[in-house]
């Protein structure tokens, strides 16, 4: 094997049934330069096995065998642990250990990022829902909202009106192993732990700092939605509240990079949609509605005014205030009450 041109990194957590399908399509890559940092987060079920099997068949496949801490801690070892052994690859991959890739993904992805000696080469994807074995596209996935850049390669100031649109999930991106390891790498820490959203703060903080991004046009990469996976079970439970902790981590980043300014209606409007899709997800609803509000509080009054979200605010305190409050429940049973009445004795 020559130079590492890639070192993919695959956080492992209980995932006997579909990790081979996962480490099918990485060893059977069209590029071969690879190196395959698996990383077992303190898995109970035959995961582990499964890996020592496959890295008996395959030298480039290295195994960290850690405690359970979530996807955020697992990547970051998988990270140290290029540092720690030397494995100085020429980009970094991230993939999850349920999901799978197209056999020519890494070879395109490398290719498009060396062509253009981008720090970021960030792709498409595709979902795969295991319910009815069904793959479908999904816009938030798309790389489409980034093509009011004027060239193939940009940097952030080209596409701040889209810095919050999509493709926040970590397998769209292939990063420069000199770009992450410099810019991203904090208190060996680049991905948030024990956070539930863990990649979307990386993902801002990426398109920000980088100085060329390029965009591969395809969706070579297949991200299973499934009953029992860490984003599924973790949505319904108080897990879900982790989103306040990535909203603190994002405003405190534009605060330190000079950005609130220019951003704060693009963030504000980021913040009144992603509280509105996960309104509908969590099951301790009335506590997270209180959470919102006072989230949104934080925010200067006069941004509810702004033509771009003043609509879509006034949609997030309808659903935030229609269902869950007392008072408003309580004068909507009046008013259906004195109507019925009315119609009786009417006659209606």
């Amino acid at each position: 094997m020559g130079k590492i041109k890639v070192s993919i990194i695959i956080p492992v957590y209980n995932v006997e049934k579909y990790l081979r399908e996962c480490l099918d399509s990485v060893v059977n890559q069209t590029l071969k330069d690879i190196a395959i940092i698996c990383v077992n987060d303190g898995s109970t079920d035959s995961s582990l096995e499964i890996l020592k099997e496959y890295a008996k068949n395959d030298s480039r496949i290295h195994i960290v065998d850690k405690i359970n801490g979530g996807l955020g801690a697992a990547r970051n070892s998988g990270i140290k642990y290029l540092i720690d052994n030397n494995i100085n690859s020429k980009y970094i991959y991230f993939a999850d250990s349920d999901d799978w890739l197209e056999l020519n993904a890494l070879e395109k992805l490398y290719n498009k990022a060396k062509e253009s000696n981008s720090d970021i080469c960030i792709m498409s994807l595709l979902l795969y829902i295991e319910k009815d074995k069904r793959i479908e596209t999904s816009d938030y996935f798309k790389t489409d909202c980034y093509k009011i850049r004027k060239n193939d390669v940009c940097s952030f100031d080209e596409i701040k009106s889209v810095l919050f649109s999509s493709c926040c999930v970590a397998y769209c991106h292939l990063y420069s192993y000199e770009f992450l390891i410099n810019s991203l790498w904090e208190n060996e820490e680049f991905y948030p732990q024990n956070l539930l959203f863990e990649d979307i703060y990386p993902h801002i903080k990426s398109l920000v700092l980088a100085k060329r991004i390029v965009f591969l046009d395809e969706a070579l990469y297949y991200y299973r939605i499934r009953e029992g996976s860490i984003m599924t079970s973790s949505a319904k439970s108080k897990r879900t509240f982790d989103i306040f902790k990535t909203f603190d981590l994002i405003e405190n980043f534009l605060i330190e990079q000079n950005l609130m300014d220019k951003l704060k209606v693009d963030f504000y409007s980021f913040i009144c949609s992603v509280i509105d899709s996960k309104l509908s997800l969590t099951n301790y609803k009335e506590e997270f509605v209180r959470m919102s509000k006072c989230y949104l509080d934080k925010f200067d009054g006069s941004l509810n005014k702004d033509k771009k979200i003043k609509k879509q605010h006034l949609k997030l305190m309808l659903n935030l205030n229609n269902p869950y409050d007392k008072k408003l429940i309580k004068i909507k049973n009046k008013v259906i009450y004195r109507f019925n009445r009315l119609k009786w004795s009417l006659g209606l």
